[in-house]
This record gives structure tokens, C-alpha cells and sequence, in this order.
């Protein structure tokens, strides 16, 4: 591949080029990075998953029944969460990397109230909110002040009562040490994911992937060089300049002037 802007097949171009490095016999299979793979593969190891799943489900059930057993229950808030999900066959692609499909970045997280303080009962959020957001909900659950840097919002009370991010956008920032998926240098990337789409831009080559999550929820069709998606290019290429600015390190504070 000589860009990897050019896809093949009909597949996304940095998907052909995890499929084309499988068929010259070249991709690792046993290592830690993505790799093309065929059903009876994603099959077998989806199933498998499923069977890993069920035991953590089954071990965070006995940590349930200690905090009843031993009396935390009403007085001991439960988070559950994970850094990021699995490509899980998605596009013919197994394990994790510098692409940002739905089954990578969108990742569970639970939070439960002791339910002796339990007032709103269970309930679906749909606002959008990030991995940053983890450190300042926990301190402001426990009355503590987030410190100078902390860059998340705090998404409950110190009461425990939900409090929406109001963001219309989350920034992902990845670095990868390798040079893979058709690119010289290793994968540099950056992804902004609003309610109704997703820009992906990478550092190397002038290209990216625009995906229109409600009319192509597979993300299937990139719109970052069609016609008609070019002023929404531009408006999110806006959104993601003005959030990088905004997560940009501001630690320590500085006591004096120079």
C-alpha cells in the first residue's frame, strides 16, 4: 500500500492493510496487536470472551455478597468500569488499536449507590462522558476538591445525585509505539465522538475518517472526502482544535510572576 488512504475491497484502508499483511503471512497472531482474522477465529474467540465475562460476572457477584454479609452495603459506593473495549471481529479485526470503532471506545461503566442512599433509583445516561471523568466524580462523591489539572468533570454530587457533563464532545488521544497499519512512523491519532458522529484524524497523511453514527452505525461509509460532508469536516476539525487546547496540561500552577 503506497497511501493508506486508499482502501481496497470496500474496506476501510487501514483494515486492508491488517487483511493484506494476513494473507502474505506476516501478521502475529499470538502478540498484542490487532491482527485480521477469520470467523471460525472470531468465533471461537468471541466465545471465549463470553466465557471470561460470565467469571468476572460471577467475581464481582461475591464481592456484592461480602458488602451485605459484612454491613458495607449501605455505605460503600460500587464503580465498575474497564480503559477500553475490543474490536471483537468488527471489521474482520481482532484485540485493540489505533482504530476508533464503537466496540473500542465506547467502554461500560456502572455506578452504584449504597441503597440506603439510593434516591433515584436505576437509570440509562446518555451524555457523553470520558475516562478523565473517573478521578473528579470520585472526589466529589467524597467531598474532596479536585486538584489543579484534573481535567475531567465530575459526573455525581457529593450526595451521590447524577450530574450531567453537558459535554458535546469527547476527545481520545492515542500514541502507539509502533509503525503498522500502512504509516512510516508509529500511529499517532486523535478522535472526536459527538452525539451523532465520529472524526478520527491521524498524524501521518493528509486523510482521516468521518462516520455519521446514526445513519451508519457500522461505520461503514467514511465521509471525510465526500462532498456533503465537508463543512461538517470542518466544523469538527473546529470542535477538536478548541478541545485539544482545553485538555492541554496547565500543572503546577505558577505562584509568581516572571
Amino acid at each position: 500500500m503506497t497511501h493508506p488512504a486508499v482502501g481496497l475491497g470496500g474496506n476501510p484502508a487501514h483494515v486492508q492493510w491488517l487483511l493484506d499483511e494476513r494473507e502474505a503471512g506476516q501478521a502475529n497472531l499470538e502478540g498484542p496487536r490487532i491482527f485480521a482474522s477469520n470467523e471460525r477465529e472470531i468465533r471461537e474467540i468471541i466465545a471465549l470472551t463470553y466465557g471470561l465475562i460470565t467469571n468476572i460476572d460471577d467475581r464481582v457477584g461475591m464481592v456484592m455478597q461480602t458488602l451485605r454479609d459484612c454491613g458495607a452495603d449501605d455505605n460503600t459506593v460500587v464503580i465498575f468500569t474497564s480503559d477500553h473495549g475490543d474490536l471483537m471481529g468488527d471489521h474482520g479485526v481482532m484485540l485493540k488499536g489505533p482504530l476508533h470503532y464503537q466496540g473500542l471506545i465506547r467502554v461500560p461503566f456502572i455506578w452504584r449507590e449504597p441503597s440506603a442512599l439510593l434516591k433515584e433509583g436505576n437509570a440509562v445516561r446518555n451524555d457523553l462522558v470520558s475516562s478523565i471523568d473517573l478521578a473528579p466524580s470520585i472526589l466529589r462523591r467524597a467531598n474532596i476538591a479536585a486538584p489543579n489539572g484534573c481535567q475531567g468533570v465530575a459526573l455525581f454530587s457529593a450526595r451521590g445525585l447524577s450530574l450531567q457533563s453537558n459535554r458535546h464532545a469527547v476527545l481520545i488521544e492515542e500514541n502507539q509505539q509502533r509503525a503498522y497499519l500502512g504509516f512510516k512512523n508509529p500511529v499517532r491519532v486523535r478522535t472526536l465522538v459527538t452525539h451523532t458522529h465520529r472524526l478520527t484524524v491521524f498524524q501521518e497523511g493528509e486523510w482521516g475518517e468521518l462516520y455519521d453514527l446514526h445513519a451508519d452505525p457500522a461505520e461503514t461509509h467514511n465521509l471525510w472526502s465526500v462532498a456533503k460532508g465537508q463543512s461538517l469536516r470542518c466544523e469538527l476539525l473546529g470542535l477538536m482544535v478548541r478541545l485539544l487546547i482545553e485538555h492541554a496540561e496547565s500543572s503546577p500552577r505558577p505562584t509568581r510572576l516572571a
